[in-house]
């Protein structure tokens, strides 16, 4: 068994290096947030059914687009580990693989969206009016899969080689687009058509332009085609093609089947009551908006993990994991105290602080749900990152298998137990934390295995030529 200790010194080290790498995804990915907010905020204004069809037609979107991204996303750790094993002209090959990847699955999802989302728009017995909304809405919306994925594909490149700065400043660009074309095509301002709902749809999708501009001229830049040599002519390989998808595509099936699974377990919630579905909303905002961090020290850490295994440095690569597992455990700690100290603050925030008759119920489950929310922070922090770690080997199947299972195991017995046992909507709750509580330990004996520092997604001359 491999043993390993480091200094204090030693895991400072890694935070600083990885501090760098994760700060600037965790932007980028704030910023797609705020595009949504603001989308959501200029509808608000003109009806409820245009707000509303913003939440379907987004959620749609992120359901169809989950598994081609998760897919590609594994560019990420296969550039760190070509990198990492000095084979330069593969860590650009794969990337060139995505692209194929981002061609023929991307259009495919587009077409498959546009037909699958409105059946199930009208299967759930949605208002007409409601209904029109959101197929209009998803119908211009639904392109953004194919510009998503090939964004995908450059940012995994950029944040493989450490240098998720670029990705930021695509995805600045995006929402300096975003803002005023969305007023502009929503309203019918300065000239501009009143397009409604649908001019915030094509505002997304030629918004979603700009990332992909920004990246592949930086992507075929002088200094780029000289130190990576990214100017080699793209051409389908089908090894690499093959190796995106042994790894990818498991991590791909994981986002979107436990997206569903979460996504199923909140319909579940909101099934008790109107009272309850809003308590889970608020609890589940806040939730949401403190995970991003996660998903940036995530990214950051499974490329570090790559290049380091392809160094064949496994004491580095363990070094930057615990490093990484500081940072989470810190900021989950931060997040703790936070809930703890400012429980009723952060539901008054969207529950009205003179609250009586029903909305008191609101209160009282959010601010309870909030609570138990402390206990499973750390555990999700630690499962997320280890996910990311995990994945920079190329252990996807093990993360696939493991989060799934867990994921649709809790949402069955939360469903079988509020409608057959009368569980209460804190015993549910209850349920969810369990699972956090079960993928943080069961990643952590995955990761204190070891088994994953012998993983190698290359071979140490993995030529295609």
């Amino acid at each position: 068994m491999l043993q390993f200790t480091f200094s204090l010194r030693e895991l400072t080290k890694g935070v600083l290096e990885l501090w760098p790498i994760a700060f600037p995804i965790f932007i980028s990915q704030a910023i797609d947030v705020a595009m949504v907010f603001c989308d959501r905020y200029f509808l608000a204004k003109l009806s409820k059914e245009d707000l509303a069809a913003t939440l379907s037609g987004g959620l749609s979107l992120y359901v169809f687009g989950t598994l081609i991204v998760g897919t590609l996303g594994q560019i990420i750790a296969l550039v760190g580990q070509y990198r990492g094993a000095k084979q330069i002209e593969n860590s650009i090959r794969i990337v060139h693989q995505g692209f194929f990847l981002s061609l023929v699955l991307g259009l495919l999802f587009v077409l498959l969206s546009k037909k699958i989302a409105p059946v199930l728009f009208a299967f759930f017995n949605h208002d007409p009016l409601l209904l029109e909304r959101e197929s209009a809405y998803f119908s211009i919306l639904s392109f953004s899969i194919l510009l998503m994925s090939f964004r995908m594909s450059f940012a995994s490149f950029f944040i493989g080689i450490g240098n998720s700065k670029i990705v930021t400043w695509s995805a600045s660009g995006a929402l300096f687009c975003n803002i005023p074309l969305t007023y502009l095509l929503v309203f019918g301002k300065f000239g501009f058509p009143k397009m409604g709902i649908e001019g915030a749809a094509l505002a997304t999708v030629i918004s979603g332009l700009i990332p992909n501009l920004v990246l592949c001229t930086v992507f075929y830049s002088k200094k780029y085609r000289t130190e990576y040599r990214t100017g080699i002519i793209p051409r389908f390989e089908f090894p690499l093609f093959w190796k995106l998808l042994r790894y990818g595509l498991p991590a791909g099936i994981e986002g979107m089947i436990n997206v569903m699974g979460f996504m199923f377990f909140t319909m579940v919630m909101y099934s008790y009551s109107s009272e309850i579905a809003a308590a889970t909303t608020i609890v589940l905002n806040w939730d949401m908006v403190c995970f991003i961090p996660l998903l940036g020290i995530s990214q950051a850490v499974s490329g570090q993990i790559g290049k380091y295994l392809g160094e064949q440095n496994k004491r580095k690569a363990m070094q930057i994991a615990y490093s990484a597992l500081i940072m989470g455990w810190v900021y989950a700690s931060m997040i703790t105290l936070t809930y703890l100290s400012a429980n009723e603050y952060l539901v008054r925030i969207f529950a009205s602080e003179h609250v009586s008759g029903k909305e008191s119920a609101v209160y009282s489950y959010a601010k309870s749900m909030l609570l138990i929310s402390c206990l499973y922070f750390l555990f999700d922090s630690t499962y997320n990152i280890l996910s990311g770690i995990l994945k920079g080997a190329g252990d996807t199947v093990w993360v696939m298998l493991t989060s799934n299972c867990l994921m649709w195991t809790t949402a069955s017995l939360v469903y079988f137990g509020k409608n057959h046992f009368q569980l209460s909507p804190l015993v549910s709750w209850w349920a969810l934390t369990a699972m956090v509580f079960s993928l943080g330990l069961s990643f952590m004996i995955r990761f204190l295995g070891k088994k994953w520092l012998s993983l190698l997604m290359i071979e140490p001359q993995d030529n295609i030529d």
